[in-house]
């Protein structure tokens, strides 16, 4: 039925469903275009009472007043259900308009709603080990973004998830880029959890159109940026001891670079997680707080250095970690004061420590599937992205090559 239906309304004293009293139950007839739905108003009249043709109650009692108030109200809510539905360009028919007046209208689900019932599977997911924490909390965030968006641009805090169109996904991406500063692949990865709710919400039946059909999400290869050997020597060769909260912070650092830890797991790494096998070679065996992945590293001569270094310290010692690692934020400050003083012209961040094992062990040939798994990737392919080789080590490994041809002579 067209949203744009005229309605009409009367009221009925049905003789066939009289009382037990005498009086005849009111019915309120609703009619569009032919069809019909009726309701009992939950009143009764005295059947002498009741005039049909102006469908009111002639008499002057208390309750022949009252009923005749009621049928007012009944009247008007009516024509305001019906305002609504095609002010809101919704389909208009008898049912619909009982229904609503009854209250009995099955409410839509909202956007933010359906995305936090999908949360629950995600907080299964990641108590159940499947997911790392920080992608857990991104899922959490996509639904505080969401309803920020909507604010700002509806003033509303949701939305039915029916309405979600492509021009919804659009203004949403712009949000992330220009109100978020979201770089390319972090509003993708949004966006994709946006897509999965509403697929989840398609799977239910709760909507039927998917706005990002035909949608494809491009994301860029990052470009990993590492310190290089003779940087790394400069660091670990600062003299430091006068500056107890900046050798910690190197000290932190350097381990990263020779262990491949990321920030979360050098910090919460224990000293219970390096064993030492039968051949007396120390191992780092972990999981990875992001992924779950477990990180198998050889504890080179450096990192187990450094782990002796601080065994005495009164947190490792409280805690029983290897390194006493202190807050991500004062750890990246003080990175900068330490590039400075080994003359590192780059922006030194904890993470760049993992960046630059991953080049440096590429550059000492050690097989890219190694570094993998010592990274702790679940996919190659992403450490591919890691994989940056020097021009030496590549002149090198041409080396038996070279060898070979560069005494032959070309005719």
């Amino acid at each position: 039925m067209l949203h744009d239906s005229y309605f009409t309304l009367s009221f009925i004293a049905r003789k066939a469903r009289a009382l037990r009293n005498g009086e005849y139950p009111i019915f309120a007839r609703i009619s569009v275009s032919g069809q019909v739905a009726e309701m009992n108003i939950g009143r009764s009249v005295v059947p002498a009472n009741w005039d049909q043709k102006r469908a009111m109650s002639t008499g002057r009692g208390r309750r022949d007043l009252e009923l005749n108030k009621y049928i007012e109200v009944v009247r008007a809510r009516f024509l305001e259900i019906h305002n609504m539905l095609v002010r809101e360009g919704m389909m208009v028919n008898p049912k619909i308009l009982r229904d609503h007046f009854l209250g009995t209208v099955e409410k839509p689900k909202m956007l933010c709603e359906v995305f936090r019932e999908a949360n629950k599977q995600r907080r299964a997911e990641y108590e159940r080990g499947d997911m790392g924490k920080p992608t857990y909390e991104r899922w959490v965030r996509c639904v505080v973004y969401l309803e920020e968006f909507m604010q700002l641009t509806r003033n509303v805090s949701d939305i039915p998830i029916k309405d979600v169109t492509k021009g919804f996904v659009l203004d949403f991406e712009h949000f992330l880029r220009m109100n978020k500063n979201a770089a390319n692949n972090t509003a993708v990865r949004y966006l994709r959890y946006l897509k999965n709710v509403m697929q989840y919400a398609i799977a239910n039946k709760w909507t039927t159109e998917d706005p990002f059909l035909g949608k494809r999400f491009k994301r860029t290869v990052a470009d990993r940026e590492a310190i290089t050997e003779a940087e790394l020597k400069r660091m670990m060769e600062l003299d430091l001891k006068s500056f107890p909260r900046l050798e910690v912070v190197r000290d932190t650092f350097v381990f990263c670079c020779f262990s491949g830890l990321a920030f979360i797991d050098i910090q919460t790494l224990k000293r219970n997680d390096i064993s030492t096998d039968a051949n007396g070679n120390m191992w780092i065996r972990k999981k990875r707080e992001k992924t779950n992945e477990l990180s198998v590293v050889p504890l080179l001569e450096v990192p187990r250095q450094l782990m002796e270094k601080y065994k005495g310290h009164p947190k490792v010692m409280l805690e029983g970690v290897v390194i006493p690692v202190i807050s991500n934020q004062r750890t990246n400050a003080y990175l900068k004061e330490i590039a400075d003083l080994a003359k590192i012209e780059r922006h030194l961040t904890t993470h760049l420590a993992r960046h630059t094992f991953a080049s440096v062990s590429l550059n000492n040939h050690v097989p890219i599937e190694t570094i993998s798994k010592m990274l702790g990737h679940s996919d190659i392919k992403t450490t591919q992205i890691y994989a940056k080789m020097i021009d030496s080590t590549i002149y090198e490994d041409m080396a038996a090559m070279r060898d070979k041809f560069d005494c032959v002579m070309m005719n």
